[in-house]
């Protein structure tokens, strides 16, 4: 038996010898170490060749050179994310001595800076840009809201966790947190007047981007082409924002191989290097390390080898106090770029016998020449498509016949704004425009959670499937875990034809919904329905702004009592029913956010009907939600709302058929409508007006102080009739809290007046509603 498996194995084993293993000969190893010595001495090459060119030009600042012709000045800018704003006031002292920069190389933050003031922009006017960066939207991959198509404004946002599967069903892990769209298009703004301009040493002063080769690991020098996305090369740190693709080559941050180009720049003939080192030190592993730290360290082993060689090489090193500050420190940027100037101005005594105002003025007046063009498209080409199609890209070109820098960034951005683009970059050459895209078409699973007062916490999950082609569809699985589950499959076929889309929907769903009946403050008893419903849609947009459609389905509703006191009139009112609905809808949607807008409007019109099956009872209603949001000043807006909704022959509905209101925000597909001053889903009604004006001030980026006054006429509903009354009521809430943005979705803390009693009313709010 020993035998029989030897020989198995032997067998085994030359079958698959090509693939698991290889025998390397005594001329195979000598191959290899040739190799090596081969790239070595190279490398020695190299150094040799810096040191002749030392030779060539022997600068001291105390005893300046009488060679009459004048030296060619290089400025090295390193990297070092928002240190790079000490770059900023080194620039500002030079420029005050007049010193020529004839080459200018950078890494990362340092390449923005460098390529700024190799295309012309003076110091001041590069503070300027880079202090009012909005840093908080830019570190984001979020297209404009207002770019979106209405259909993908509904429940997009409601997913913060998403992971993706490819055809394989292999689990599809981001490259990076960030894609760096939005940092692109603010880059092809800042560098629009270099559009033309495809060769970096034609530039006013010759500029080079640092980069590193993701697949190799060698630094790379970036001397030609988008300048905006060889900037974009240069900082794109790793597992931070996603590798740059070009071809089969993907590029991430030059201070993974070299954060101090100063050799790149002797080998473009620089006679005189000045260098600004605001590179961090290496950081130290310790017990209290983390993933972050441990990703840093290994990606700037190399960079941090080849910094501390080219420290040592350059003529005049320039090293400001920013050290302390962080890498992502914004608030801090006025501070740095000072700190800059103090560093750079210790150097006086080297930057008087630099000074030259006529090779300086020649530089500037070349700089002052260049300005961003108009341009007349004629052509489109795309490049990495597969869904996208070039009719479709010049639908959304921007209606006019020259389009300027805005226009351009505007158009890139609507392409972004699709659904299943995840990047897009552009050139202009003449008068054709190539866009390069990175499409999408994987499956995704999403994931959000949610809490609101009574009503608990849940977690949603859903998987995606789409399926491009002349018709998209849209696959969709979701299911909420909470005290409440539900579930639902749903189908969405569209078309577009130039403006205007065409959808279709099917969707089959079961659910459970609660029905809380409130005395006063107190929820005193609670039903529970289990619905079973089909739906068939159709609709069109028009613009990409409005939607409008018609919905028919089917619901089975089971009502059962859960917990609480048990209430006749509930077990009455609430019998089976078995049913067909029809609607009408009206939606548009032109919000900056979702949550926390500052601008725009939003419209909601419901035209609803349904009849019970087996009898001829039947109700019919109309409901409409409308919210406008106005900005004061940056930080202040304010909103006005109203709300209003009517059902006939309402006891034939259900109760999850009623308007049911209270509680912090709307769900309009559920009826159910926020009221500061009652709890939620407190309050069932058949016939309601609600009006609303709220304030909001931005403390922070994405931390608000709410603040809203609602008033509320409503018919009284039987089923409420125990603790109502009088047939009519009025009734008015007020109050404010906070509102925070988190990764997670927004959350509210408000603390209201309660219509019931005379104690605060507490609400809390976390996530989406789904």
């Amino acid at each position: 038996m020993k035998k029989l498996f030897c020989i198995f194995l032997l067998c085994f084993s030359w079958c698959f010898a090509d693939s698991l293993a290889q025998i390397n000969t005594q001329e195979d190893k000598i191959q290899a170490l040739d190799k090596q010595i081969a790239a070595l001495m190279e490398k020695k090459h190299i150094l040799e060749n810096l040191k002749k060119q030392f030779s060539k030009y022997d600068y001291n600042p105390d005893n300046p050179s009488t060679i009459e012709t004048r030296p060619k000045i290089a400025l090295v800018l390193s990297g070092g994310g928002a240190k790079g704003a000490a770059h900023i006031g080194v620039l500002k002292v030079l420029e005050n001595y007049h010193i020529p920069i004839d080459i200018i190389t950078g890494t990362s933050a340092g390449s923005i800076v460098a390529a700024m003031y190799a295309i012309g922009y003076s110091p001041d006017e590069i503070e300027k840009i880079i202090i009012n960066l909005q840093f908080n939207k830019l570190l984001s991959n979020s297209p404009n809201r207002a770019l979106k198509s209405v259909i993908e404004k509904i429940d997009k946002d409601k997913y913060p966790i998403s992971l993706e599967i490819d055809k394989n069903f292999d689990l599809s892990l981001p490259m990076g947190v960030l894609n760096g769209e939005l940092v692109y298009l603010q880059l092809k703004e800042i560098f629009g007047r270099a559009e033309k301009i495809n060769n970096f040493d034609n530039f006013p002063i010759k500029f080079r981007a640092m980069t590193t080769n993701l697949q190799t690991g060698e630094a790379v020098a970036l001397s030609n082409g988008d300048l905006a996305l060889a900037t974009l090369k240069s900082m794109a740190i790793p597992t931070f924002i996603d590798p740059i693709q070009d071809g089969t080559k993907f590029y991430v941050d030059g201070g993974v191989s070299d954060n101090f180009p100063v050799v790149e720049a002797l080998n473009m003939g620089a006679d005189i290097v000045i260098a600004v080192d605001i590179t961090a030190d290496p950081s130290k592993i310790t017990d209290n390390s983390n993933i972050i730290t441990i990703i840093d360290k290994l990606s700037t082993y190399n960079g941090n080898k080849s910094t501390n060689f080219q420290k040592e090489i350059a003529d005049i090193l320039i090293t400001p106090p920013v050290k302390k500050h962080g890498t992502l420190s914004f608030d801090d940027l006025h501070k740095m770029v000072i700190e800059g100037e103090e560093a750079a101005n210790k150097m006086d005594f080297a930057f008087k016998n630099l000074s030259d105002k006529k090779a300086f003025q020649e530089i500037k007046e070349k700089g002052s020449s260049l300005k961003d063009g108009i341009y007349k498209i004629n052509h489109i080409v795309l490049i990495g498509n597969k869904v996208l199609t070039e009719r479709e890209v010049s639908l959304l070109k921007p209606n006019t016949k020259s389009l300027n820098r805005n226009d351009l960034n505007l158009w890139a951005e609507k392409i972004y704004a699709l659904d299943f683009i995840e990047r897009v970059f552009y050139r202009v050459e003449n008068d054709t425009i190539y866009f390069t895209v990175k499409e999408n078409s994987k499956t995704k699973l999403q994931a959000g959670i949610s809490y609101v007062s009574d009503y608990g916490a849940a977690l949603e999950v859903a998987a995606e499937i789409p399926d491009f082609g002349l018709w998209s569809k849209n696959y969709s699985f979701r299911a909420e875990f909470s005290k409440y589950p539900k579930l639902s499959i749903k189908d969405i076929t569209e078309y577009r034809l130039i403006n205007t889309n065409f959808i279709f929907a099917g969707e089959m769903s079961y659910g459970i919904n609660p029905i809380f009946i409130y005395d006063k403050k107190n929820k005193i008893s609670t039903y529970t329905s289990n619905l079973f419903n089909i739906n068939l849609s159709a609709g069109t947009t028009l613009f990409n702004k409005i939607l409008f459609g018609y919905n028919f389905g089917y619901n089975y509703i089971n009502t059962n009592y859960n917990e609480g006191a048990r209430l006749p009139i509930i077990d009455k009112f609430n019998s089976d029913k078995n049913y067909f609905t029809n609607t009408l809808f009206f939606y548009t949607d032109t919000l900056n956010e979702s949550l926390y807008p500052t601008e725009g409007l939003q419209f909601v019109l419901q035209g609803f009907s349904g009849n019970v099956i087996g009898n001829s009872k039947s109700f019919e209603g109309i409901s409409y939600t409308q919210s406008s949001y106005f900005p004061l000043t940056k930080n202040l807006s304010i909103g006005l709302s109203l709300t209003g909704g009517k059902i006939l022959d309402a006891k034939s509905a259900h109760t999850i058929d009623l308007f049911s209101i209270g509680g912090l925000r709307n769900s309009d597909t559920r009826r159910n409508y926020g009221f500061y001053g009652l709890p939620v889903m407190s309050l069932y009604t058949d016939k309601f007006l609600m009006g609303g004006a709220s304030i909001q001030y931005s403390l922070f980026e994405n931390l608000y102080l709410i603040g809203k006054y609602n008033i509320l006429n409503y018919n009284q509903h039987p089923i409420l009739k125990n603790i109502k009354l009088s047939e009519k009521e009025t009734i008015n809430g007020y109050g404010g809290g906070i509102g925070w943005r988190t990764f997670l979705g927004p959350m509210e803390f408000i603390i209201s007046n309660s219509n019931y009693t005379n104690s605060p009313l507490y609400q809390v709010q976390i996530g989406y509603t789904f």
